[in-house]
């Protein structure tokens, strides 16, 4: 305001000054004043600079700031879980199961943390972005990865970086421990349509690979995902090559996906030429406002392993249906109903595999699962549970058939 002010009294002073001569002043005359007019503003600026206390230089990158912008930009997000089950064969163990395994026990399932930064395609900008997942409870033994885990009751499920570069509609390169591709269901059985894990999440996918991938969305409709993997569920690689995985989804509409995955590589311990193969179809729809399906099929190859119950190749083929209906917002129902074929046992055989089976030369697994899906109150999920298991070998205890009822309990934050 002073500067302003200065400056049209100075230049009052010379329209008075020019009036007042009768502008008899030439222009030299009138430029030597403008000139010495423009030399004490600038002598005042100067002053004025001199007793104003400058900025912190760097305040932006204060730790604290620095932080707050991390935590503005990551989602938080988890659950925890129990259950209890109870096999009506009465073993001590429930055959065949993951994380419902323990008969006439309550178990603490999982503890699940989650923090992401998440990274959108764009075709006009750089960004980059994380996700880090982390489980503990009685489920983490089951899908650690060998070469890494967090002890006994921990495991580090996924931690991954991801990059958005700017070419066509953006491709994002990621890289670190990402879960599979495959399936309809997923490790947090929060949600997924029931509470156990049927038999295809079990014994016909990976859980999770330690590598890269490449992720391009060609259209609204299109997208498509690589990866290079050490194998699966290893981080250190078992041997000297590496395995493939890939991924093209369709959504014809927004009440319908479809996506097709294939993979391939060796995943015997150091055995790099005999490969394990297959392909998979995942297919979901949104019926009616109420009403979803999801339908996955498999087919599977194996080469030659002196270490399965047969001495040649092995096949596997597997087919799984599930419905979901949600009476209102708080109360649902879901049925599934899976087949696998593991002819050979190469998939559900026991020792030296981790799929809890006895040691067996092939068998015809199927299971039907009732879910009565609960929503009481906010983030809170009750889920009683009742299922039917039937091998055609007499696997479950002697017997070829296992019934299980059971509930699970998860609160989400």
């Amino acid at each position: 305001m002073i500067r302003k002010r200065n400056q049209v009294l100075c230049l009052a002073a010379i329209i008075s000054s020019c009036a007042a001569t009768g502008y008899a002043q030439d222009n030299a005359e009138l430029l030597e004043r403008i000139k010495a007019l423009e030399k004490r503003l600038a002598e005042r600026d100067e002053k004025a600079a001199a007793t104003t206390k400058p900025e912190p230089a760097g305040t932006a990158e204060k730790p604290e700031n620095k932080m707050m912008e991390f935590f503005g930009k990551t989602h938080f997000s988890g659950f925890a879980s129990g259950s209890y089950f109870y096999n009506f064969n009465r073993t001590d163990k429930i055959t065949g199961r993951s994380f419902d395994a323990n008969h006439d026990e309550f178990m603490l399932n999982k503890l699940k943390l989650a923090m992401e930064r998440p990274v959108d395609f764009s075709a006009d900008k750089w960004d980059a972005g994380y996700r880090a997942d982390l489980v503990f409870g009685q489920d983490a033994p089951l899908i650690q990865s060998a070469g890494l885990n967090l002890g006994t009751h921990g495991d580090l499920e996924q931690l991954f970086g991801t990059v958005n570069v700017p070419i066509g509609r953006g491709l994002q390169i990621s890289a670190g421990k990402m879960v599979t591709l495959m399936g309809v269901e997923v490790i947090e059985e929060t949600v997924n349509p029931n509470w156990s894990e049927g038999n295809q999440f079990l014994f016909v996918e990976n859980f999770a690979g330690l590598g890269a991938q490449l992720a391009y969305k060609w259209t609204e409709k299109i997208d498509t995902q690589f990866r290079v993997i050490n194998g699966w569920d290893v981080v250190k690689d078992n041997n000297t090559s590496k395995s493939f995985m890939g991924r093209i989804g369709f959504a014809p509409d927004d009440k319908t996906s479809l996506a097709l995955i294939g993979y391939g590589g060796p995943e015997q311990t150091g055995n790099s030429s005999a490969w394990r193969k297959g392909i998979e179809l995942v297919a979901s729809r949104k019926i009616t406002d109420k009403l979803s399906g999801w339908v996955q099929l498999d087919y599977g190859h194996e080469d030659a392993n002196v270490a399965l119950p047969q001495s040649g190749d092995a096949k596997w083929y597997a087919g799984g249906f599930w419905l979901a209906y949600d009476f209102c917002e708080k109360a649902g129902i879901a049925f599934r109903a899976d087949y696998l074929k593991d002819k050979d046992g190469a998939r559900t055989s026991g020792s030296p595999f981790t799929a809890p089976f006895p040691v067996n030369t092939g068998q015809d697994l199927s299971s039907l699962t009732l879910t009565l899906n609960l929503k009481p109150i906010k983030d809170l999920q009750v889920r009683p549970e009742i299922r039917w298991d039937h091998s055609s070998g007499a696997l479950f205890g002697g017997r070829s058939s296992q019934v299980t009822a059971g509930i699970g309990v998860a609160y989400l934050f």
